[in-house]
């Protein structure tokens, strides 16, 4: 099972690699992930310290969600590691491997403990866990001012600014005592398309009327 998550993390620092090298439609995918519903995205805004975002990508590898920042070159045959990488997943995706490593007892980042995988830092949130990756021309501090500065991109609760508190993960999750529960979200009703059908039916039933009225 752990190595199939890894498997998966690895995946995802690959299409980070390609993305570095060939670019992608960072505004679109932004816009794209403001209208994530699924879960709670959180990012370090369009630029953190000398950063901008230059790669976004939700799905891949399903269910993650991925930011990230700067560039890299490509020296060899493997890709490169851009120098920030934020992915996001649902809290319970894979929890029990997430939180092998209980260094997340002993820290916390604005109220959200931090633990350690892959080499990484993951914070636990409320409804996700967030990863960040250091690379190329980054330094040994930068991951974790990346979760300091974490903020809300869609609209998913709980909503997070650049300061102040992180909900963390529900007491008893990361340590197995109370079962990670999914969140479930309905999809928002969509008033554009809604409205107009009420609105014939509407002017239906009132064309029906004198119809009826004349038949009589």
């Amino acid at each position: 099972m752990r190595e199939r998550f890894v498997a998966l993390l690895l995946a995802a620092s690959v299409v980070a690699a390609g993305g570095c090298s060939v670019g992608n439609d960072v505004s679109g995918d932004a816009e794209k992930a403001r209208d994530f519903e699924a879960f709670p995205l959180y990012w370090a805004g369009e630029r953190f310290e000398e950063l901008d975002v230059s790669y976004a990508e939700l799905g891949s590898p399903a269910p993650a969600a991925s930011f990230i920042y700067g560039t890299c070159e490509i020296t060899g045959d493997h890709g490169c590691a851009p120098p920030l990488q934020i992915q996001i997943f649902p809290l319970c995706f894979h929890l029990d491997e997430a939180a092998a490593n209980r260094a997340w007892t002993r820290r916390q980042i604005r109220g959200a403990p931090v633990g350690l995988f892959d080499g990484a830092p993951v914070m636990f949130t409320r409804h996700t866990q967030i990863k960040v990756y250091r690379g190329q021309d980054s330094d040994p501090g930068m991951a974790l001012r990346a979760l300091r500065a974490l903020r809300s991109l869609n609209a998913v609760p709980p909503r997070i600014g650049p300061v102040g508190s992180i909900p963390p993960a529900a007491p008893g999750v990361l340590e197995g005592t109370t079962p990670c529960r999914k969140l479930n979200r309905r999809p928002r009703a969509r008033r554009r398309a809604t409205g107009p059908v009420r609105a014939r039916r509407r002017r239906s039933r009132g064309r029906a009327g004198p119809g009826a009225s004349a038949a009589t």
